[in-house]
């Protein structure tokens, strides 16, 4: 029924509007209130920025997956729970960290990657150094590691991007919705 409803609305609305609709205006359709409310504080205080730069997506969101390889299949055990983090001052911090780290000439094996996504306006923790020269990328593992073996949140790996603003989340968002109204049409 959720995806039904979906689906209609991708036949009536603008991607704009569908990302407005089902990424920031609706609840998660997998954690409860509560549980959505405690997972976004624990991630703005940790990391020290505002409630309302921990945004949910994905399927935890949706409670289905848009992305191409599992689309419109049901959030289930296996699935993770997926943070944008919105964070113009975090993502300025981290971008500079890794451009003196590139600098310094140490081997970077996904420093190509990892420069070709911050293009596009987003920071993928997986792409950044492992280096006890780079502490931001153990701090940030820890943390998202330490939450999803807490299990407060459920079974889940609890999974988080870095965007430079809300632009970059919108635009990254719309990839995904454009190609739902594609398959439509």
């Amino acid at each position: 029924m959720m995806i039904d409803a979906f689906k209609a609305d991708l036949r009536l609305l603008s991607s704009k509007q569908v990302i407005r609709k089902y990424i920031y205006n609706k609840n998660s359709n997998v954690l409860g209130d509560e549980k959505h409310f405690e997972l976004k504080e624990e991630i703005c205080e940790h990391l020290k920025i505002e409630f309302n730069d921990v945004v949910l997506v994905g399927s935890a969101k949706l409670g289905f997956s848009i992305k191409p390889s599992k689309r419109y299949v049901a959030f289930g055990d296996e699935s993770d729970i997926d943070i944008a983090i919105v964070s113009t001052t975090l993502f300025q911090k981290v971008w500079e960290e890794a451009f003196l780290y590139k600098k310094s000439g140490v081997d970077w094996p996904s420093g190509s990657s990892f420069f070709k996504y911050l293009s596009q306006g987003w920071i993928r923790p997986d792409k950044l150094p492992i280096s006890e020269y780079f502490a931001f990328t153990g701090m940030w593992w820890d943390f998202f590691n330490g939450i999803t073996s807490s299990k407060k949140y459920g079974p889940y790996k609890i999974r988080a991007g870095l965007y430079h603003s809300a632009f970059f989340l919108q635009e990254y968002q719309k990839i995904c919705i454009e190609q739902c109204i594609e398959e439509l049409n």
